[in-house]
């Protein structure tokens, strides 16, 4: 078994918990309580993912891109959005039609929806850039009304990004 390990830390959004094994980070999740199987002692390249998340999360832009994610687990598909996900830009938004064009499987929206829903890792496969017709508003795996909508607002200063729809 690799090694691996918990670790909840305070963000300027929220209480995050980091779950890790020795191939990256396998979930991050917002939450409301300690873990009391929580690991006393992290590798240096969990601590400092959890620094770039901390201050990423404060207002000062991080390329979180370069922190490792373990996807074992997921199936082929979801593999493949998270994929596409993490390939996106900060500021850049997709439409759940557009995921799923780039996944390699026009028309399945709803199961890019589905693989959202589920992302095990909030921020590192970045499922907020994925919008509804709608807008970003509204409830979202990030537990809370208007988490989505501010993690975007984050992004945008930083990228140049604008209100506009992305270009199909």
């Amino acid at each position: 078994m690799a090694p691996s390990g918990t670790l909840t830390f305070v963000t300027a959004l929220g209480r995050l918990r980091l779950d890790w094994t020795e191939a990256g980070v396998r979930g991050l999740r917002f939450t409301d309580a300690l873990d009391p199987h929580e690991t006393a002692a992290a590798p240096a390249w969990v601590l400092g993912a959890v620094r770039r998340l901390m201050a990423h999360l404060a207002g000062t832009p991080q390329a979180l891109g370069g922190i490792p994610v373990d996807l074992a687990g997921l199936t082929p598909f979801r593999r493949r959005v998270a994929e596409v996900l993490r390939a996106t830009r900060p500021g850049q938004v997709l439409s759940y039609g557009d995921v799923a064009l780039l996944a390699g499987r026009p028309g399945a929206a709803r199961a890019v929806g589905q693989a959202v829903k589920a992302n095990p890792t909030l921020l590192l496969v970045p499922c907020h850039r994925v919008v509804g017709a709608r807008g970003p508003g509204g409830w979202s795996a990030f537990g809370s009304p208007g988490v989505k909508a501010r993690l975007l607002a984050l992004e945008r200063p930083h990228t140049g990004a604008d209100d506009a729809p992305p270009a199909r």
